[in-house]
């Protein structure tokens, strides 16, 4: 089942957590459970990409964060 808008959102406050200290373990969005797996599949610089796993309740989503476009500088 996809998670829901607000499941979502808490998916993209864990993974920024996970950025900041990828050695915690992470909760699952989903069930609550920690143990989720989450794997840095980005395309920098336009747009991050997370593939989601929970082994406690079978979540397995990927999550899209577009990134704005890349400004040319004036140099």
């Amino acid at each position: 089942m996809p998670l829901t808008a607000e499941q979502q959102l808490e998916a993209m406050r864990r993974v920024a957590a996970w950025r900041a200290d990828p050695a915690q373990p992470v909760a699952c969005p989903a069930c609550g459970t920690p143990g989720l797996a989450v794997i840095d599949r980005s395309a920098r610089p336009h747009a991050e990409w997370y593939a989601l796993a929970c082994p406690a309740c079978g979540l397995s989503e990927t999550l899209h964060i577009p990134l704005g476009a890349a400004v040319p500088t004036l140099d």
